[in-house]
């Protein structure tokens, strides 16, 4: 079974002690990434609920300090706590916790390095506990300490309005911070053993707004926090009369009473609160410089932005393609690292205001898929020969995700508008297709109109470039089938012949031309032209499907099924009038069998085979199909049923949908598996010889046989075979995919100033690629620009690169020709 997609963003990433490796929750899994290359290099696999948080494990100070310490500690839904040796992949412990844990804290790894002495003080973990009680008014979450060294819970909890995600540690490991709400609780962290979690130290600053995130800054006195409508608040001098353990003198309590205070609240125990507002959105993440100089922020804009902290002065690092989540300190001096909400994380420097790598996963679903859905259905296509998914995209692309690396491939930009991810969406990739041979691409985008006004469809046709995994636009058709929109398009298997279908009740059939000139050229160049149009009775046709050899068309008319010869576009015959109440919406050929099946929704819903020979129906079920897959090899199919609410709870189940293997000929399931996130995703069949790296790693008596793809609703997915049970062939192949750590990685002088070798990598920041596709910049004579295109206050000093420098600029020649 291989397994993959999900998304990288879902919990903030950390670096590995030397900083070669970023360790990134990834649901149930984390997922370890060369921050060199952006490869996969392991994956560290135990959790049964999603990972909530990965900490770095403190170094052990009576082990070997030359080598990087390898330890994380990771919390899960799963009611556990995991520690792990990251780099050999290596579950060394479990600890059991009474509830899910939302997120954790060990403040006491910020210390000092864990030592063996008996004597040493106990570990304590801040858990922010998933609570749910029968009681509405128990509904929430709690905040509880855990002692790690005697494996026991401290009994009392601090009780929370929210399940808190936001636990965040000062840097000296002194204080805890809990955002809740409009409150945000600071703890002290004990500096003995406690007995129950009301002896700790804490206090509350409070606002109007809800506090989306917070930060500590590096003196401890000072904290951040980013509230749901973009203002940024800071609060100086907190905690001196609650939190502080030295004794005040009467003078100075006397002075800090009497201090004036600035915009803060009369029961905060804070000298100042300044505000800052330039997100116009909720600020996902704040955090410090080392020196507590800047603060870093990032929201829904797309745009980093550095604050000075004494001035208030910003700089912005713009166009970082999406919304920006979670911000994690490299150890590498300016390096870090960025997760983007399109499920990208970015290695940035700031120093040099750069992007040096970036990790690609796979594309998240539409956020307006449920305002868009009668569009289309929003399915991926696949190439079945490479193992590729093709997905559309929110910014006005296509993405081609490799199932087997588990990574992205490339992205084809299908509209040149600029994409700002605060603003409204103005356009919606919403169809896309592959021929046969993938040589071909289609994809259909809907412009939204502003009040009703100005919207419309465009049909567009990519041509593949030869040896490349990019396409070069061939033909632009606007509005396609006047004011009505695409519901389908399919490919015919062998010819460049394309059908669109239409809700305005036809169909068109598109065939590829070699005469067209463009722009009044004399050159030739391809296109494609509409060769003939259909309808039925005038009813709304939603699907279409092309038989296994082409010779046939089949079209979805309201509640029938038209049959057409694609060539000559005459209608053969016609099937369904017991199906004339309902609208079918998905139907395809049973390869090497007289049977189609067909899938209809709404009140209705229907899954029936239909025997060709006899034009009639061979048997039905009355079932909700999500999605149908057939077979390219063997007489089979499988569909997504989706369970109905009261049957879930009936049979209290998790699984809200099945996977159903079907012969054409029996309705009794030959098998079948229950899956999560279900509804709202599709099922596809891929041939196994696409997840193989190299040809010869499976046998070619076999590369006639398929994988099914599950796709889930957030994209992350599940290759196995259906018609074996034992499937670890392609769970030992899949092993392979992970890549070595041989490159030495990124040095801090390259870190900070750059490379100063001839070649440069240097990311395209155009939408029209991926960012972790990275193009090589022709060498230059003059090497030494890269040091010197950078901000003064990072320069090298010129007794250092002073003299190789003037050398570099001066002609050398012999002592013969003086």
């Amino acid at each position: 079974m291989l397994t993959g997609g999900g998304s990288l963003v879902n919990r903030a990433p950390v670096f590995s002690s030397d900083g070669k490796k970023l360790l990134v929750p990834t649901d149930q899994t984390v997922s370890v990434y060369s921050v060199a290359t952006g490869l996969l290099v392991s994956e560290l696999v135990g959790h049964k609920g999603q990972v909530t948080t990965v900490i770095l494990g403190p170094p052990d100070a009576n082990g070997d300090m030359k080598k990087p310490f390898c330890h994380c500690w990771t919390s899960s839904l799963d009611a556990t706590i995991r520690i792990w040796d990251y780099d050999s992949a290596t579950l060394l412990h479990t600890i059991q916790i009474s509830r899910p844990v939302v997120s954790m804290a060990i403040p006491d790894f910020l210390r000092c390095p864990i030592t063996h002495d008996k004597k040493r003080k106990d570990l304590y973990a801040f858990l922010s506990l998933d609570w749910k009680e029968t009681q509405l008014s128990d509904w929430g979450g709690r905040l509880m300490l855990h002692n790690l060294t005697k494996m026991k819970e401290i009994k009392g909890q601090i009780k929370l309005k929210y399940r808190s995600r936001l636990v965040v540690v000062s840097p000296s490991g002194k204080y805890i911070g809990v955002a809740d709400r409009m409150v945000i609780h600071i703890l002290k962290t004990p500096d003995e053993e406690i007995v129950n979690a009301k002896e700790v130290k804490k206090m509350r600053l409070h606002h109007l707004k809800k506090f989306s995130t917070l930060a500590f800054h590096p003196s401890d006195t000072i904290l951040a926090g980013g509230d749901v409508s973009g203002r940024i608040l800071i609060w100086r001098g907190i905690g001196e009369r609650s939190l502080s353990s030295e004794n005040i003198t009467e003078e100075d309590g006397d002075l800090s009473h009497h201090m004036e205070r600035f915009d803060v609240r009369a029961k905060d125990d804070a000298i100042s609160r300044t505000t800052w507002h330039w997100h116009h959105s909720a600020v996902n993440f704040l955090s410090f410089s080392s020196d507590g100089a800047y603060l870093y922020s990032g929201a829904k804009e797309g745009v980093f932005v550095i604050w000075q902290l004494e001035t208030g002065k910003r700089q912005y690092f713009p166009r970082l393609g999406g919304p920006l989540l979670f911000l994690a300190e490299s150890p590498e001096p300016s390096l870090f690292s960025i997760s983007c909400a399109d499920n990208k994380i970015l290695f940035v420097n700031i120093s040099t205001m750069s992007i040096n790598k970036a990790i690609g996963g796979i594309k998240p679903p539409f956020s307006v898929q449920e305002k868009f859905q009668h569009l289309s259905n929003f399915s991926p296509a696949v190439d079945y020969k490479a193992g590729m998914l093709v997905l559309p995209a929110e910014n006005h692309s296509v993405q081609f995700y490799d199932l087997y690396y588990d990574r992205a491939v490339t992205e084809v930009q299908v509209s040149r508008r600029n994409y700002i991810p605060a603003n409204e969406t103005t356009v919606l990739v919403s169809l896309v297709a592959l021929s046969g041979d993938a040589s071909v691409m289609g994809t259909v985008e809907f412009k939204v109109g502003e009040d009703g006004i100005g919207h419309g469809f465009s049909l567009k046709f990519w041509a593949a470039e030869s040896g490349h995994r990019k396409f070069s636009l061939s033909t632009i058709i606007d509005e396609p089938h006047s004011d009505a929109g695409i519901s389908d398009l399919v490919f015919h298997p062998w010819m460049n012949m394309a059908v669109s279908t239409s809700n305005g009740g036809n169909f068109k059939v598109w065939i590829e031309s070699k005469n067209i000139s463009r722009d009044h050229s004399s050159g030739q160049s391809h296109g494609w032209r509409c060769q003939s149009v259909g309808s039925y009775k005038q009813k709304a046709m939603l699907c279409a499907a092309f038989s296994a050899d082409g010779s046939l068309l089949a079209v979805g008319a309201g509640g029938l099924v038209t049959f057409w010869n694609p060539k000559t576009n005459s209608l053969v015959f016609v099937i369904g009038e017991s199906l004339q109440f309902t609208s079918i919406s998905a139907l395809s050929f049973i390869p090497k069998s007289q049977f189609l099946v067909t899938v209809s929704k709404g009140s209705s819903p229907r899954l029936s085979v239909w025997n060709l020979s006899t034009l009639s129906i061979w048997w039905s079920y009355c079932i909700s199909v999500e999605a149908i897959a057939t077979d390219p090899n063997r007489p089979n199919f499988v569909v997504l049923v989706s369970l109905p609410i009261h049957v879930r709870d009936k049979l209290k189940l998790k699984e809200d949908a099945v996977i159903v293997l079907f012969t054409m000929e029996d309705p009794i399931p030959v098998a079948a598996w229950a899956v999560r996130k279900g509804i709202g995703g599709t099922v596809i069949f891929i041939q196994e010889s696409a997840l193989s790296c190299e040809e010869n790693d499976i046998d070619k008596s076999k590369q006639a046989d398929s994988r099914l793809v599950f796709l889930d609703r957030d994209h992350a997915y599940v290759v196995f075979n259906p018609y074996n049970s034992d499937d670890n062939e392609v769970q030992s192949v899949s092993r392979l995919r992970f890549s070595s750590m041989d490159d030495p990685g990124l040095s801090g002088y390259k870190t900070m100033f750059g490379n100063i070798a001839a070649q440069e990598y240097n990311i395209d920041k155009s939408s029209s690629h991926m960012a972790n596709q990275n193009g090589i910049r022709a060498a230059t004579n003059h090497p030494w620009e890269s040091v010197f295109n950078m901000p003064s206050h990072v320069l090298p000093p010129l007794t250092r690169l002073g003299t190789a420098f003037f050398e570099s600029l001066l002609q050398k020649r012999s002592s013969k020709e003086s």
